[in-house]
């Protein structure tokens, strides 16, 4: 399944701007992950996608600021740990397309900051 996103900026009270991804479909658990925990982690998560594709581990288990993970080699288990209750608070999504998601999202970080940089944002 690919997943759809829109990529948002936010400005803080700071006046900071900020990146998100905002997913169209599924719970907003994806949204939460990408805001979160790839946000902090990008590369530490990609190493452990690497890890279990390339059968140096059998799956990989893991906790970050808002979300824990679970990486098998077709599908990854995502918990948002502090979804309110009654609200979808998983969700499974295709190790490789979470893989290329990531690095979607690595690519538009980059660029993000390179216009800030240049005062285009």
């Amino acid at each position: 399944m690919n997943y759809n996103y829109k990529i948002d900026y936010t400005t803080l009270e700071d006046g900071t701007k900020t990146l998100n991804f905002v997913f169209d479909e599924g719970p907003n658990v994806f949204t939460t992950f990408f805001a979160s925990d790839v946000e902090e982690f990008p590369s530490v998560i990609l190493e452990q996608i690497d890890q279990v594709l390339s059968k140096k581990k059998k799956h990989v288990e893991c906790s970050g600021n808002d979300c824990c993970w679970d990486i098998g080699p077709k599908e990854t288990l995502i918990v948002d740990n502090f979804a309110p209750e009654g609200t979808p608070n998983e969700i499974t999504v295709d190790t490789l397309e979470l893989r290329r998601l990531i690095n979607e999202w690595i690519a538009a970080k980059a660029k993000f900051k390179e216009q800030k940089a240049k005062g285009e944002i």
